[in-house]
């Protein structure tokens, strides 16, 4: 869907009265074990995370690219709410304010008319530009925790709180944390011993429970001898009913339970420990990977490394030959989020040695193209410019036409020369 046809949408939808009812949001901030489920794989994440959030509980919500709006209906509670409304709700706020996210976020998170398109498909992962207009569409100040993995510049931008834009003052606050469906490790192995977060849940706080709970249950388990009230010569007094020792068969089953249930509690601590001693054994083997694989790329000579990636090269060929569709497009995607990460990182002249290489490569496909292949490639790139000056601010616009009129100017002077 190109960017145009989404604006011409939204202003359509902005027209029907009923579809833009502010939403109505007070979350649940406490943990209720009756309702809410405990996320093993982000509670070992979240150990990662600033030690003002460690009596935090994340909380279990399906991982299936909604999870940020899943996140959202579950503190909210509302089953007349979807994860599309809320979607909907997103890129008409990203559309409507598009300069003000562009001017915040761009440079931390990418051009915002390639992240709405993104958004306007379902289950698709979420980013930084849709937890700052959620902001706005709940009226409510969301928090947002990164796990200290593997170190980024915008480690700052991602553990940081963000507001609604002014008027809209926030009714509320909640916090989101990045997290991944699966254990570092599995990631890692998986991701060429990288780790990039792709899911999200909330953190809510632990249930309070009231000291008189704690004193109702000391005062039962407190042995007191029942007591029975009666009279005598029309006084009252008290009898004393003796409590009787168990039999000794009921002594014996009960020191057989108490045994039974030490033995099982020993062999539960065993397990456990087994399976601590087996974790800590991969995650020694892997970090001993890494540094051995760091330690080689930096002693290969440049016929190694050329032999190194031309065996990658035919092995990533073979694998996507094989690949179905499903595989593809998540292959994509990763590859996407990949990009967008290492963009964030990279310094001023590895950003300009990057352009340079591309603008290469750009000349020698150019040169082998199609006639109808440069029409299509020409097309393109009158819809990102569109695209683009639909939400350039006015200093923007004045920017870009300065340029243009040097280039205009340079042009001229080579064709007189």
């Amino acid at each position: 869907m190109y960017y145009d046809e989404i604006v011409s949408t939204v202003k359509r939808i902005q027209n029907i009265e009923s579809l833009m009812i502010p939403v109505q949001f007070n979350p649940d901030q406490v943990f209720d074990e009756r309702k809410h489920l405990v996320d093993a794989v982000a509670k070992t994440y979240l150990r990662k995370a600033t030690d003002d959030v460690q009596h935090l509980i994340p909380v279990e919500v399906v991982a299936d690219g909604n999870c940020l709006y899943n996140s959202i209906l579950l503190l909210m509670n509302n089953s007349m709410i979807t994860t599309s409304e809320l979607r909907v709700r997103t890129v008409i706020e990203l559309v409507v304010n598009g300069a003000y996210y562009t001017r915040m976020y761009s440079q931390f998170i990418g051009l915002l008319d390639i992240a709405i398109k993104a958004i306007c498909k379902n289950y698709t992962y979420s980013e930084l530009y849709e937890i700052a207009a959620l902001c706005n569409i709940l009226r409510c100040n969301i928090r947002s925790i990164y796990p200290r993995i593997d170190f980024r510049e915008d480690m700052e931008i991602l553990n940081n709180s963000f507001r609604p834009t002014s008027p809209i003052i926030a009714n509320c606050s909640i916090t989101i944390f990045w997290s991944h469906a699966l254990n570092e490790i599995d990631v890692r192995a998986q991701n060429n011993m990288t780790w990039s977060p792709n899911h999200f849940v909330p953190l809510m706080s632990p249930p309070a429970y009231d000291d008189s709970d704690n004193i109702s249950h000391q005062s039962v388990s407190k042995i007191v001898t029942p007591e029975k009230r009666t009279s005598k010569n029309n006084a009252p007094i008290q009898i004393r009913i003796p409590e009787f020792q168990s039999s000794p068969s009921r002594r014996r089953r009960s020191e057989h339970s108490n045994n039974t249930g030490f033995v099982q509690s020993a062999a539960t601590d065993a397990i456990r420990e087994t399976q601590i001693g087996i974790h800590e054994q991969r995650q020694s083997a892997i970090e001993q990977q890494i540094n051995t694989n760091q330690e080689n790329l930096v002693n290969e000579t440049a016929e190694h490394r050329r032999i190194r990636l031309e065996k990658q090269k035919q092995r990533d060929q073979s694998n996507r030959s094989n690949e179905t569709n499903e595989k593809r497009k998540i292959r994509l995607e990763n590859q996407n989020q990949r990009t967008k990460s290492n963009r964030l990182h990279e310094k001023r002249e590895e950003c300009q040695s990057r352009l340079e290489k591309q603008k290469q490569r750009d000349q020698s496909n150019r040169l082998n193209e199609k006639s109808e292949e440069r029409q299509s490639r020409l097309k393109k790139v009158k819809e990102r410019a569109q695209s683009g000056r639909m939400n350039e601010t006015e200093e923007q616009r004045q920017i870009r036409l300065e340029k243009q009129r040097k280039r205009s100017q340079a042009n001229r002077a080579k064709t007189t020369s």
